[in-house]
Protein backbone atom coordinates (compact mmCIF):
# COMPACT_ATOMS: atom_id res chain seq x y z
CA UNK A 1 0.00 0.00 0.00
CA UNK A 2 3.09 2.28 0.40
CA UNK A 3 4.94 1.87 -2.98
CA UNK A 4 3.31 3.15 -4.86
CA UNK A 5 3.39 3.62 -9.27
CA UNK A 6 2.21 6.30 -11.67
CA UNK A 7 0.59 7.62 -8.87
CA UNK A 8 -1.03 5.02 -7.09
CA UNK A 9 -0.40 2.25 -4.42
CA UNK A 10 1.03 -0.86 -6.47
CA UNK A 11 -1.51 -2.93 -4.80
CA UNK A 12 -4.00 -1.74 -7.35
CA UNK A 13 -2.38 -3.39 -10.09
CA UNK A 14 -4.37 -6.93 -10.78
CA UNK A 15 -0.89 -8.44 -11.43
CA UNK A 16 0.36 -7.66 -7.85
CA UNK A 17 -2.74 -8.42 -6.59
CA UNK A 18 -2.99 -11.98 -8.23
CA UNK A 19 1.03 -12.35 -6.88
CA UNK A 20 -0.14 -11.98 -3.32
CA UNK A 21 -3.54 -14.01 -4.06
CA UNK A 22 -1.15 -16.91 -5.44
CA UNK A 23 1.09 -16.36 -1.87
CA UNK A 24 -1.50 -16.25 0.19
CA UNK A 25 -3.76 -19.37 -1.12
CA UNK A 26 -0.71 -22.00 -1.07
CA UNK A 27 0.10 -20.57 2.46
CA UNK A 28 -3.93 -21.19 2.91
CA UNK A 29 -3.78 -24.61 2.03
CA UNK A 30 -0.94 -25.25 4.80
CA UNK A 31 2.24 -25.49 1.95
CA UNK A 32 5.53 -25.23 3.23
CA UNK A 33 6.42 -21.81 1.83
CA UNK A 34 8.84 -20.29 3.99
CA UNK A 35 11.98 -22.52 2.87
CA UNK A 36 10.82 -21.11 -0.82
CA UNK A 37 10.85 -17.59 0.14
CA UNK A 38 13.95 -17.94 2.04
CA UNK A 39 15.86 -19.09 -1.08
CA UNK A 40 13.94 -16.57 -3.50
CA UNK A 41 14.95 -13.70 -0.94
CA UNK A 42 18.34 -14.57 -0.90
CA UNK A 43 19.33 -15.49 -4.13
CA UNK A 44 17.44 -12.37 -5.62
CA UNK A 45 19.01 -10.40 -3.02
CA UNK A 46 22.79 -11.68 -3.36
CA UNK A 47 22.05 -11.07 -7.85
CA UNK A 48 21.71 -7.55 -7.25
CA UNK A 49 24.62 -7.56 -5.74
CA UNK A 50 26.35 -9.55 -8.12
CA UNK A 51 25.27 -7.55 -11.04
CA UNK A 52 25.42 -3.79 -9.19
CA UNK A 53 29.05 -4.55 -8.86
CA UNK A 54 29.80 -5.80 -12.49
CA UNK A 55 28.11 -2.49 -13.42
CA UNK A 56 30.01 -0.45 -10.88
CA UNK A 57 33.54 -2.68 -12.54
CA UNK A 58 32.19 -2.09 -15.70
CA UNK A 59 31.96 1.94 -15.27
CA UNK A 60 35.74 2.27 -13.67
CA UNK A 61 36.37 4.81 -11.46
CA UNK A 62 33.35 6.77 -13.07
CA UNK A 63 30.95 4.12 -11.80
CA UNK A 64 31.58 4.88 -8.11
CA UNK A 65 30.82 9.02 -8.64
CA UNK A 66 27.66 10.01 -7.81
CA UNK A 67 27.17 11.68 -11.28
CA UNK A 68 26.44 8.06 -12.66
CA UNK A 69 23.63 6.05 -11.69
CA UNK A 70 25.99 3.16 -11.39
CA UNK A 71 27.19 4.29 -7.85
CA UNK A 72 23.26 4.83 -6.65
CA UNK A 73 22.17 1.69 -7.80
CA UNK A 74 25.40 -0.03 -6.04
CA UNK A 75 24.62 1.51 -3.25
CA UNK A 76 20.58 1.26 -2.72
CA UNK A 77 21.19 -2.29 -3.61
CA UNK A 78 22.98 -3.29 -1.08
CA UNK A 79 20.63 -3.06 1.13
CA UNK A 80 18.49 -5.57 -0.39
CA UNK A 81 21.21 -8.12 1.38
CA UNK A 82 20.06 -6.47 4.80
CA UNK A 83 16.76 -6.39 5.51
CA UNK A 84 13.92 -8.31 6.04
CA UNK A 85 16.52 -10.84 7.19
CA UNK A 86 20.29 -10.96 6.26
CA UNK A 87 21.62 -13.33 3.54
CA UNK A 88 22.88 -15.28 6.65
CA UNK A 89 19.84 -15.35 8.04
CA UNK A 90 17.99 -16.85 5.20
CA UNK A 91 20.96 -19.18 4.97
CA UNK A 92 19.77 -20.49 8.66
CA UNK A 93 16.39 -20.49 7.35
CA UNK A 94 16.83 -22.78 4.93
CA UNK A 95 19.77 -25.25 6.52
CA UNK A 96 17.22 -25.29 9.15
CA UNK A 97 14.00 -26.45 7.44
CA UNK A 98 16.39 -28.67 5.50
CA UNK A 99 18.05 -31.31 8.59
CA UNK A 100 14.39 -31.16 10.00
CA UNK A 101 12.89 -32.16 6.89
CA UNK A 102 15.87 -34.68 6.37
CA UNK A 103 15.73 -36.22 10.16
CA UNK A 104 11.67 -35.96 9.87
Amino acid sequence: MERKAFGEPIANFQLIQAMLADACARADRGEKILVEAAATKMFASEMCGRVADRVVQIHGGAGYLKEYLAERFYRDCRIYRIYEGTTQIQQLVIAKNMIRDFAG
